[in-house]
């Protein structure tokens, strides 16, 4: 039976042909986001310290303003939460865990 649209069949050699040969279909490696790793290196680093000077206010180690710890406790999580995700998700993509990519990772 003819097409209509005057379409014809391919060549037998073309059922040997794939997409894992045609450059189209393959995807450039993505770039590293390195200041995005670096920023989130950054508040883990500063999110540990941060819980760090709380458990020492709350010692009584330095002292300061009353309830100062808990400042520093909610500035050491809303620092070092991100920063240890994104840290993670770095480090997956370095490591090329199944799930993890250098697109997983925001830029800014």
């Amino acid at each position: 039976m003819r097409s209509r649209a005057g379409y014809t069949r391919l060549s037998a050699d073309y059922d040997d042909y794939s997409k894992d040969d045609d450059r189209r279909f393959q995807l450039p490696e993505p770039e590293v986001p390195t200041a995005s790793i670096a920023l989130a290196v950054f508040l883990m680093i500063f999110g540990a310290f941060s819980f760090v000077a709380a458990w020492l206010h709350f010692t009584q180690q330095i002292l300061g303003k009353e309830q100062a710890e808990v400042g520093f406790t909610i500035l050491g999580a809303m620092t070092f939460v991100p920063g240890a995700y994104h840290c993670y998700l770095a480090y997956g993509a370095w490591q090329r865990w199944p799930g993890f990519s250098w697109e997983s990772i925001p830029q800014f």
